[in-house]
């Protein structure tokens, strides 16, 4: 039976949903990571991808401990995301900068 994780990353948190090609959604799990505000700029919000991957890993670990798959039956991976934000990489694909989120308002000015 194929199983496949939905992963949403939203603006607090990550969810993850394991679903079987046959029995529908087996369980899910989400798991927090922070929101970057800055006092003295109200308009700053970002986030690290540092902070994502270790939620991604986080709610995959409770999903398949809430509904006892094996890792290796999980055979694809669904993402969504709420960014929108084009995110420069090095050579090895590792962004290069924090996210900056739907609700970071710093170039107002400019836009």
């Amino acid at each position: 039976m194929p199983i496949v994780a939905g992963i949403d990353f939203g603006t607090l948190n990550v969810r993850v949903s394991l679903i079987d090609s046959e029995k529908g959604r087996l369980g899910s799990a989400t798991a927090s990571y922070p929101l970057g505000r800055k006092k003295e700029n109200p308009d700053h919000a970002s986030q690290r991808h540092e902070d994502h991957m270790k939620a991604l890993v986080v709610a995959m670990q409770k999903a398949l401990a809430e509904t006892n798959v094996v890792d290796r039956d999980v055979l694809a991976l669904s993402i969504a995301t709420t960014g929108s934000t084009v995110m420069p990489v090095d050579e090895k694909l590792r962004p290069m900068d924090d996210y900056y989120l739907w609700c970071d308002h710093r170039a107002k000015a400019e836009a």
